[in-house]
């Protein structure tokens, strides 16, 4: 069998120079499928892009490891796996009822739908892991739980539990944005300052008023959108 045969087919000869090629461009074309199949596969939002995700790279881990293993089979599979689940999360779009599962509500108006966490086999400790999660310690403080198609719980708290707004407190709003990069390692982001109207004299000064007497002393400062400097050296 000649060298490039056994390179796509498989061989238990195969040299370690060639598995290692093969796995650099079976991981490559993992990276292309995965962009292929867009954000909703990175986040794994449904059953069928699970599916996919696990059964992507089980394939291709096989593959990877076992030089006897046919590399344009392995190739073939990672791009129809991907073709099928673009198509599938094509088909949630259109028909979310047809392919992707509904949110079921655990808990209203304060109380557990008992048949409803057995029916979706939720447990007592996951469920209240999951609320500790989103900062939720006591059911008490919660009128509503739904479970997402995602597998993930949301959780709708009390109003007495809600946390107290700027506004209700009559208190001035504050800025609401990104942070700016304006010294990353030492080296100065001269587009982001320019773009936020500053330039280096402002950035020298500033970074004075923290004890930093260069900007090539300092790992990170950013600005924040109320103006405010933070600066770790």
């Amino acid at each position: 069998m000649t060298l490039l045969k056994a390179f796509f087919e498989g061989s238990k000869d195969l040299p370690f120079w060639a598995l290692a090629i093969r796995s650099v461009i079976l991981y490559i074309a993992l990276i292309m499928a995965t962009r292929a199949m867009g954000h909703r596969q990175i986040g794994i939002l449904t059953g069928h892009n699970y599916l996919v995700a696990a059964g992507i790279v089980s394939l291709a881990a096989i593959r990877m490891v076992n030089p006897e293993s046919s590399f344009t089979s392995a190739l073939v599979i990672v791009f129809v796996y991907a073709g099928v689940n673009v198509f599938l999360s094509y088909l949630d779009i259109k028909f979310p009822k047809l392919v992707d599962r509904k949110p079921v509500i655990l808990m209203k108006g304060g109380r557990l739908d008992k048949k409803r966490l057995l029916d979706c086999h939720v447990t007592l400790d996951n469920l209240l892991g999951q609320i500790r999660l989103k900062g939720a310690h006591n059911l008490s403080e919660i009128d509503s739980l739904v479970l997402e198609p995602t597998g993930k719980i949301s959780v709708i708290k009390k109003p007495a539990s809600m946390p107290v707004t700027r506004k209700e407190m009559n208190l001035p709003q504050k800025g609401v944005g990104l942070p700016t990069i304006l010294v990353y390692d030492g080296e100065v982001q001269k587009d982001n300052l320019a773009g936020l109207g500053l330039d280096l004299k402002w950035l020298k000064d500033r970074l004075g008023r923290e004890g930093c007497a260069r900007p090539d002393q300092v790992f990170l400062a950013m600005i924040e959108p109320d103006g405010k400097l933070f600066v770790s050296v």
